[in-house]
């Protein structure tokens, strides 16, 4: 595999990751059916959110609303280390 195939898949699983991520506080803070709830939060059409839970990339200010809504911690989000909330200690 070339460099530059190398980089895509390793940006297409890191998509995935925080796809995963992104589901996981959504399932947390609003249920199995509040992803519209969440898009209405973050003033995201809900297909938008749907397609975000499936891997798109969320725009920059799509994140940091949901961010701010949420509590989650960027760090987390992006790689899975540390607490889940910004604020909380971390459950290692």
């Amino acid at each position: 595999m070339g460099d530059s195939e190398s980089h895509s898949a390793e940006w297409n699983e890191l998509k995935r990751e925080v796809s995963r991520r992104v589901r996981e506080i959504r399932l947390e803070l609003y249920g199995e059916h509040g992803g519209p709830m969440l898009a209405s939060a973050i003033d995201v059409p809900y297909r938008n959110w749907v397609r975000y839970e499936s891997g798109a990339t969320m725009p920059g200010p799509a994140l940091l609303r949901f961010l701010e809504v949420t509590g989650a911690n960027p760090n987390w989000l992006l790689t899975g280390d540390g607490p889940r909330f910004s604020g909380q200690a971390d459950q290692d």
